[in-house]
């Protein structure tokens, strides 16, 4: 099944604010650029997205952020994993949260950008268009030991996960849990948080990263044996928000069910309704590279 056409859904404008990220996504080996053309390459490649790119949002306002339909968030104002993060300033919060709430727009929280303590400024409307609050400090909000995870699809199904796998991997991804879910999101995908794994694991928390364990130990921080939320929607005034935790690396990019998930929710983000179905790789479509869309209209 191939991708919706752009001449006969129109083409949604995104705007990906970026820039400003930890080390752990901006280094010599690995750059949130590459995020950033990845899921321009990928969204752009269905013919239904318009990509546009600012890597300091900071102080952005609404005259640019109103002519688009979409907001995808790649930014952690943060250097490192301990360092107290700067926000997008007044301007710019009052500007997406306009956006979502009074002009029934989306925003879409990518990876690590869904982390936000209560201590570095940012308001806890953010939270509440999230549906969710992710903080090492007040949830618990913890990266799995790192390896291969499971990720399970939620049913009922929801038209940003039909079709896809029921059960699918992901390998050295970020697998963040400890989220606290508000009232009214619904989750899409989860995994389940095994204390085994943690305890199995040669070292764990990594130096790098925060985590606040409780006295008890391990098995007392919050989520631990449950199935955990990766990636879920939650409705906002009249907008909408996606919230996804994975895609530290190309690795997950190429996983069919992301490249089918991904695109889906964003366009759920900007519209409320799902057109886009998937790559179709029958016959001569085979040959296409990645990410095997049409790139039709």
């Amino acid at each position: 099944m191939s991708a919706v056409p752009a001449s006969s859904a129109g083409v949604l404008n995104v705007l990906i604010l970026s820039g400003h990220m930890t080390r752990e996504h901006d280094n010599e080996a690995r750059s949130f650029r590459q995020h950033n053309q990845w899921l321009t390459t990928l969204l752009e490649d269905t013919g239904r997205f318009r990509v546009r790119v600012v890597e300091d949002p900071r102080g952005l306002g609404a005259d640019v952020i109103d002519r688009y339909d979409v907001v995808i968030v790649v930014f952690e104002g943060r250097d490192g994993y301990f360092d107290r993060a700067v926000g997008f300033g007044a301007e710019t919060d009052a500007a997406l949260l306009r956006f979502v709430h009074d002009d029934g727009k989306g925003i879409v929280w990518f990876h690590g950008s869904a982390a936000q303590e209560d201590s570095w400024g940012y308001p806890e409307e953010y939270n509440v268009m999230r549906g969710a609050k992710l903080s090492a400090w007040e949830t618990g909000l913890r990266p799995r030991p790192w390896g291969e995870a499971q990720l399970d699809t939620v049913e009922p199904r929801h038209p940003i996960t039909e079709g896809i796998s029921e059960r699918w991997t992901v390998t050295g991804d970020d697998i963040l849990t400890g989220v606290q879910l508000y009232e009214g999101a619904r989750v899409l995908l989860t995994t389940f948080d095994d204390l085994e794994a943690y305890e199995k694991a040669p070292v764990w928390p990594m130096a790098h990263y925060p985590v606040d364990i409780p006295p008890e130990g391990i098995a007392a921080l919050p989520g631990i044996d449950t199935d955990q939320p990766i990636a879920w929607i939650n409705e906002y005034g009249a907008g909408r928000s996606f919230t996804i935790t994975i895609g530290h690396d190309i690795d997950t990019f190429r996983r069919i069910e992301f490249i089918r998930m991904f695109p889906r929710g964003v366009e759920w983000a900007a519209t409320g309704e799902v057109t886009l179905t998937g790559p179709d790789r029958r016959g001569d479509r085979r040959f296409l590279p990645w990410p095997y869309y049409a790139r039709e209209g």
